[in-house]
């Protein structure tokens, strides 16, 4: 068998070799597993953002926590004051009215406070609560992935055999084959899928144009590698 048509030989044991593991990478348990795979991730993430949301409310409520504080404490004192002046007969009707308006204020930012407080914490229990949910889907994602990656291992088992054997293929017809011929294919295999090409009606069936009659002559005569002029691929 020439070079010529062992590195012919050599394209088809990979191209073999190629379907076979493109036939394992592709069934439908390990598309499955590659999606659940992928919701897994999702759910993770969407968890880490639900925490980190969380922890950012936890701090805003512990903030607001102690305003609240301060405000109430404020008003308290503003009340005592008030009754203080209420019992002063000193004491004239816009003091009164002044410290009346002061507390309203206050009361004002204490119920806006409490309002805000309130919504707060309901947004963390609601999110608590969607943590639980994505939780309790994940944990069935996890048991969907779990059995589709068993399945896809029993698969990957059960094809091995005829994979190795086309990789062993593969490499008994490399050792045959010369150093520089083989180096030119894994070139232009860079370039193209299919390095090697043939002719037919003096066109290259890799890139349909015309090959020269000099070109012809040479692959006829069978004594060297030949390359297509226009694309480079080798000529079988």
């Amino acid at each position: 068998m020439t070079q010529t048509e062992m590195i012919w030989k050599y394209q088809e044991a990979e191209a073999e070799l190629d379907k076979l593991k493109k036939e394992l990478e592709t069934t439908p348990e390990r598309q499955r597993m590659r999606k659940l795979r992928k919701v897994l991730t999702e759910q993770t993430e969407r968890i880490e953002g639900y925490k980190a949301g969380i922890k950012e409310k936890e701090a805003e409520l512990e903030a607001s926590t102690r305003k609240l504080e301060a405000l109430l404490k404020d008003y308290d004192l503003e009340q005592d004051d008030l009754n203080i002046m209420m019992e002063d007969e000193e004491c004239t009707a816009e003091e009164l009215t002044e410290s009346r308006r002061a507390m309203e204020e206050l009361l004002e930012k204490v119920n806006g406070l409490k309002k805000s407080l309130t919504e707060c914490q309901g947004w963390i229990n609601k999110t608590t609560e969607a943590i639980k949910e994505t939780y309790s889907k994940g944990s069935k994602t996890k048991r969907d992935y779990e059995a589709a990656k068993a399945v896809v291992e029993t698969e990957k088992l059960e094809r091995k055999p005829v994979i190795d054997k086309a990789q062993k293929e593969v490499e008994r017809i490399e050792l045959q084959l010369a150093p520089d011929i083989l180096k030119r294919y894994k070139a232009i295999k860079k370039k193209y899928p299919n390095p090697v090409a043939t002719i037919t009606d003096n066109r290259c069936s890799g890139c349909g144009m015309s090959v020269s009659m000099s070109v012809v002559k040479k692959f006829q005569a069978g004594n060297q590698i030949i390359e297509c002029e226009n694309c480079g691929r080798i000529i079988c």
